[in-house]
């Protein structure tokens, strides 16, 4: 792969899957230096969670060269008062402020690969009929990049491009993406979300297709398709087989990870405390 680094988000949700998507990488695409950034903020209900993650990783993978990174370091994030959703999605729009070199594998903490990984080609899905979140994407994409046209191949494909969490990204594609939305809008690309998202204009969900859906890597791959310098092609099956369930760690079986890696009884618990809380 050409790329220089491999760049992990995780938060305490995917405390063990982490560990799953390491040894993943550590399978097919080892000898790249990793970057992890975690989401330190809403963690009261588990205090120690920034220095549990850093042990467990460095304990379960003494040998790889690792750079740890926190959300709360990237300036304006604590004026988020909730939706971690949000912030962790406007981290991926700011990835170059945090990591050294200039291309990345981004790749979500609860994403296990099973054969070697391919960055030559976005991998997505698509149908022939449009639902609330691509709707909703549409509107975001098309309000972000002011573009009558915030789609891929055609406006009746609706390509979820948001459907597989990692892909390759560069210094230059974000750093264009900000200038071309900052340009266009008159302030930050971070002050322009936070504006929306706090006047409601900016949401998770609306089963009415009537507001902005937020979807960063769907805001990134259109810009590449229309704007950047060197797009990628676009195909209907995924470029690498991987695992990917979306399912929070404290609702998984013990026994099933227990298998797999090391579980403490400190750490399972503090997960299962965390999840209590977790909305």
């Amino acid at each position: 792969m050409n790329i220089d680094r491999i760049v992990l988000t995780t938060f305490p949700g995917y405390f063990f899957s982490q560990i799953r998507c390491l040894h993943s990488i550590q399978q097919y695409a080892a000898g790249f230096p990793v970057d992890i950034i975690i989401d330190d903020f809403d963690i009261q209900h588990w205090p120690t969670y920034v220095t549990d993650c850093q042990l467990y990783i460095t304990q379960c993978f003494p040998e790889m060269d690792i750079t740890f990174h926190q959300f709360s370091n990237f300036v304006g994030q604590g004026r988020l008062k909730n939706g971690g959703w949000f912030r962790q999605q406007l981290v991926k729009l700011y990835l170059d402020q945090f990591v050294t070199g200039d291309r990345w594998l981004l790749v979500d903490a609860d994403v296990v690969f099973t054969q070697d990984i391919r960055l030559d080609a976005i991998s997505a899905t698509v149908s022939s009929t449009p639902d609330p979140i691509t709707v909703g994407n549409r509107l975001y994409v098309e309000f972000m990049l002011g573009t009558d046209q915030p789609w891929v191949v055609n406006k009746d494909e609706y390509w979820c491009l948001s459907s597989v969490p990692f892909r390759l990204l560069q210094r230059d594609l974000l750093q264009g993406l900000r200038a071309h939305v900052e340009s266009l809008h008159g302030k930050s690309l971070f002050d322009l979300h936070h504006e929306l998202f706090e006047q409601n204009q900016l949401v998770a969900f609306d089963p009415e297709s009537q507001t902005m859906i937020m979807s960063e890597f769907q805001l990134i791959e259109v810009f590449r398709h229309r704007y950047y310098h060197t797009p990628l092609p676009i195909g209907r099956t995924c470029s690498s087989s991987f695992e990917h369930s979306s399912i929070k760690d404290w609702n998984t079986e013990r026994t099933w990870f227990e298998q797999q890696l090391p579980v403490s009884e400190q750490h399972w618990k503090s997960l299962e405390n965390f999840g209590k809380y977790h909305v």
